[in-house]
This record gives structure tokens, sequence and C-alpha cells, in this order.
């Protein structure tokens, strides 16, 4: 029985994906509009959407690698990057991102074995910078195009959906901080458990990073570029397919997409992330099905060919040997 409700969820994932994708394509004049669309890819473009990829990744995992050094966890930076692309190679296969982050920081905590709780942490961390950044984004997106948040309809909810998500960020943040009430440390340092031990680890390590704003502010930067990055990606797609979009209109969909393609609820985002561009496309900037469906496949497809690429560090970490803790 656990082990059929283990395959649940990536079940339930791939039949969404495969729902979705037959209902976006059970149209007879998308399919034949998506072989126009296909017959015009421009490959130089294309080739820019893996290189925007392979940049997004790398930044990613420099702020890991800050981050890790924030929590006195330092390692060697192409480490950081393999354990990073190994991670990213498993979240195909794993339900979520969340399957990628358990990879890095089974990695890590072979380094670090006493530290497991501040490994862990240190993810939270690189997460939550991530999403800091994501909503700086999006209210930088809702002030420049404010039609876009009182937009009626399916788009109009999507991005109210978007910014709803957003929000538990700052949730997340503040039950991290209720480690750090002093009150509440002296209650849990007088107990002798499993959960207080993690409480007071989880607040010396929010205490490390805060004390240390440089790392935040790096971070921060880091996943700006990184966003950046990935943004670029889809606009190259764009411009392989002769979309005809600017740089500023897939900038202003894209932290909507990211967001709720987040949700577990389709295999890496698949089939969802279709239907959101052309809703959004379609609604705000008058893009058709297919077209919209062929650039955000093109996008995914660069991203997934850097993920794919992340088995070739497989056989440069062994996870056996790694060195013990410095």
């Amino acid at each position: 029985m656990a082990a059929i409700k283990k395959f649940l969820l990536p079940l339930f994932q791939c039949a969404v994906t495969i729902y979705i994708l037959m209902w976006i394509f059970g149209s007879a004049t998308l399919r034949e509009n998506a072989k126009d669309v296909l017959a015009r890819a421009n490959f130089f473009w294309m080739a820019a959407a893996v290189a925007a990829a392979v940049m997004s990744e790398l930044t990613c995992a420099l702020r890991w690698w800050v981050i890790l050094g924030s929590f006195q966890m330092p390692i060697k930076l192409r480490e950081a990057v393999a354990f990073c692309a190994i991670g990213l190679f498993y979240s195909l296969g794993l339900p979520g991102a969340a399957g990628g982050d358990a990879v890095r920081a089974l990695y890590g905590m072979r380094l670090y074995p006493d530290k497991k709780v501040a490994m862990t942490f240190s993810i939270l961390a690189d997460r939550l910078c991530g999403s800091a950044a994501m909503v700086l984004t999006l209210t930088a997106v809702l002030v420049w195009r404010r039609e876009f948040f009182s937009a009626s309809g399916l788009a109009g909810s999507m991005v109210l959906g978007a910014a709803v998500l957003l929000g538990g960020t700052a949730v997340m943040a503040g039950l991290w901080g209720v480690t750090l009430i002093p009150f509440l440390r002296g209650i849990m340092s007088r107990r002798r458990s499993f959960l207080s031990a993690h409480f007071l680890e989880s607040g010396d390590s929010l205490r490390q990073l805060i004390q240390r704003p440089g790392a935040i502010l790096r971070g921060m930067a880091l996943s700006l570029i990184s966003l950046a990055a990935h943004f670029l990606c889809y606009y190259f797609s764009s411009r392989a397919f002769d979309a005809g979009l600017g740089v500023g209109q897939v900038f202003s969909i894209m932290p909507v997409v990211d967001t709720l393609t987040t949700l577990p609820v389709a295999f890496y985002g698949v089939g969802l992330r279709e239907a959101l561009f052309n809703e959004l496309l379609g609604t705000f900037f008058g893009i058709s099905a297919a077209m919209a469906t062929i650039v955000s496949l093109g996008g995914f497809g660069a991203q997934a060919l850097v993920a794919l690429s992340g088995i070739g560090f497989l056989p440069f970490v062994r996870v056996l040997e790694i060195r013990e803790k410095r």
C-alpha cells in the first residue's frame, strides 16, 4: 500500500498533463497552425534559448553556494554546480521541484552529516531568495501593467492566483522568524525532544543568515539574474517561431506562469504551462493558441535539455566516496 501511495502523485500529474495536452491539441485548426509555426523555426534562436537556460541554472547554483557559505557549510563551487545539476536532472522524474531539492540536500548532508537541519534550511533559504525575487518581479509587472490585475475572466483569475500564492512566501518567512523569539526559544531549550532540538537549530540557521546581510543581498541579486535568464529562454523561443512578441510582453506574463506551474498538478508543469501561455498571451496580446503553445513548448524544451544534461555530472559525484567533513 505504501508503494502505491508513493506513485499516486506522479500518476495524477501524468494524467493531468496528458489530459491538458489532448485538450489543447484536440483542435484540428490548432494542429494545422502548429505545423505552420514549426515549419518556420529558427534554430539559432533555439540555441540562444538553451544558452539562457544554462545561464539561469548556473546562477541558481552560484546562489546556493553563497548561501551555504553564510550557513558556515562551505563547499567548492564546482560541487555546488554538480549537485544542482544532478538535482535538476532528478527533478524531471520526481514530483515537483522539491524532488531535485531533496537530491542536492542529500549530497550536502554527506559532506556535513552533523548539520542535516542546517543543510535543509539552506535549501529553504535558497528557495526563499528565489521566491522573494519572484515577488518583486510580479509586483513590478502589476505596477507596470495595471490592466493585468484588473482583468476579468480566466486570465485575471490566473494573475490573482499567482499573487496569492506568492503571498505565502511572506507567511513562510514569518513562520521561520518565530524560531528567533526569545520566549519560545527559552521554552524549547528546557525541553529534550526531537521537535525542540530542530526548532532551536532552525533558529540558529536563520540567525546565521540574518547576520550576513551581504549574503542575502547577493542571493537576491543572483535570483533576479537567474529569473531574467529564465524569462529570456522563453523570449528566445518566441523569436525562434517568429511570434512577434517583445521582451516586455514575455517578461510580463512569466512571473504568473512560473508561480502557477509550481503547483504539483502537472508533470513538470507540462500542459499546465501551455494552457497558461494560451490564456495569457491570447487575452493580453492576441497571440494565437497554436503560437502560444509552441512558444511554451520551445522554452520548456530548452529547459528540459539542460536538465537532462545533468546526468553527465553523475560520474563525477560518488556519494559513498565524498570526503568527510572538513
